[in-house]
């Protein structure tokens, strides 16, 4: 596949000959740009996967703001911040829904409604074995 900056030149090139018009164009190129912006966030959510592997203990329950403040050191009100209107809409608009797309990737179990939600990622049970694996030790 060409990347990014060929197909805009070669959107920009159909337009420029006429076989297409400037609003096909411009669609095109907000679906490239959505693309884009999709593979972007999924590079983050992949980059953070590995921190909250570390950050969260299997068994216990996390708040939201715990895991934004844990993951990507942004604090909340709940933490004693005071934090500004831009600061607040960076956190709802960017920092929690990036941080709930970690925890869909881990399969972290959803726990509660609302404020009160929980995250927690389940323990992991230890390997049964069989009763022909006790005998051979």
């Amino acid at each position: 596949m060409a990347n990014n900056k060929t197909l805009l030149q070669n959107i920009s090139s159909l337009v420029h000959n006429g076989l297409m018009s400037e609003a096909e164009a411009n669609k095109y190129r907000r679906r490239l740009d959505r693309k884009v912006q999709a593979q972007e966030e999924a590079a983050k959510v992949l980059a953070l996967v590995p921190k909250a592997k570390e950050f969260m203990t299997p068994g216990v329950q996390y708040s939201i703001s715990d895991l934004v403040l844990g993951l990507m050191g942004i604090k909340a009100p709940c933490h004693g911040y005071a934090e500004t209107k831009a600061e607040q809409k960076h956190r709802d608009g960017v920092a929690k829904p990036l941080v709930k797309a970690v925890l869909e990737h881990i399969g972290a179990t959803t726990l509660g409604s609302g404020a009160q939600t929980k995250y927690m990622v389940e323990p992991q049970l230890p390997a049964l074995c069989t009763l022909d694996q006790v005998d051979e030790a």
